[in-house]
């Protein structure tokens, strides 16, 4: 009897290969690929001018200038971002507008996961990253600091390291995600670095206990309002967002305001029937 044969990413960030699965041929079966699971990934040319046109804010070397300390916010490895690849260009932004390695930190955003050791964080950020600058693990259990309190009422309780920063880049990646459509935006900021009080209000509130919106649709959902209200009190300055195929190339880019850049990444990456698939 023949066999029907379909290849399958698996592990990645230890290899990223591919597993083999066999079924029956009384089997009907059909690979249903994510939208845009082969596109080809961009050169550096297209990546460059991601950086020089962002939407809805100045690029990253003008939002430096005069500023004196820079956090980068990174997301962990439960996220397939490739943020290696894109932090030399965000290093170069920054060389451009005088700002030294001393004044550049790195800070994880796990959320409630746990947190990231050694190996994790070269495979996330690069060898040199590790080697030039200060990196962070986020605890959302300790050293938060209280800005306020949403419209809906959040109490939203940040990373205290990121506050001292005048200067504030997150890097991440939008995926079809249950709660908010596609994660991406910020949510890197909550539930990133934000406190277990932060996120245990805005997930109550806004997600586990609201109707939620289909995967692959961001209008209109409560819960990235939220974050959206709580990155603008933060003073979140840029998003980078990252599009990728099952090969964790990036396809597509959007940097720039972390509402705007979001909403075009969203669009962007909505499937023929919106739901993320081919």
């Amino acid at each position: 009897m023949g066999r029907h044969y379909v290849k399958v990413p698996q592990m990645p960030w230890y290899g990223d290969t591919e597993l083999e699965i066999d079924f029956p041929d009384s089997w009907d079966v059909e690979v249903a690929y994510m939208h845009g699971h082969n596109a080809p990934p961009l050169n550096d040319k297209e990546i460059r001018k991601a950086f020089a046109n962002p939407i809805g804010s100045k690029t990253i070397r003008e939002l430096a200038k005069g500023k004196k300390e820079v956090v980068i916010v990174f997301d962990d490895m439960t996220r397939p971002t490739p943020s290696a690849v894109v932090i030399p260009y965000v290093l170069e932004e920054l060389a451009t507008a005088g700002i030294p390695d001393e004044n550049i930190r790195f800070i994880s955003a796990p959320g409630t996961h746990g947190k990231m050791n050694g190996i994790e964080l070269r495979k996330k950020l690069g060898e040199e990253v590790m080697g030039r600058f200060m990196v962070y693990n986020h605890n959302p259990y300790e050293n938060c600091t209280p800005v306020g309190f949403t419209s809906r009422g959040t109490p939203v309780q940040i990373n205290s390291e990121f506050m001292t920063c005048d200067l504030k880049i997150a890097i991440g990646a939008i995926v079809p995600h249950p709660l908010v459509g596609f994660g991406g935006g910020a949510k890197i900021i909550v539930p990133g670095v934000t406190s277990m009080e932060t996120i245990l209000a805005n997930h109550v509130r806004n997600g586990l206990f609201s109707p939620s919106t289909p995967i692959g649709i961001i209008e209109g959902n409560a819960m990235t309002e939220d974050n959206n209200e709580a990155a603008r009190m933060v003073g979140l300055d840029i998003k980078i967002d990252t599009v990728i195929n099952l090969k964790r190339e990036i396809t597509a880019l959007f940097v720039g305001d972390v509402v705007a850049e979001y909403e075009e990444g969203g669009k962007a990456s909505q499937g023929p029937l919106c739901h993320g698939y081919d």
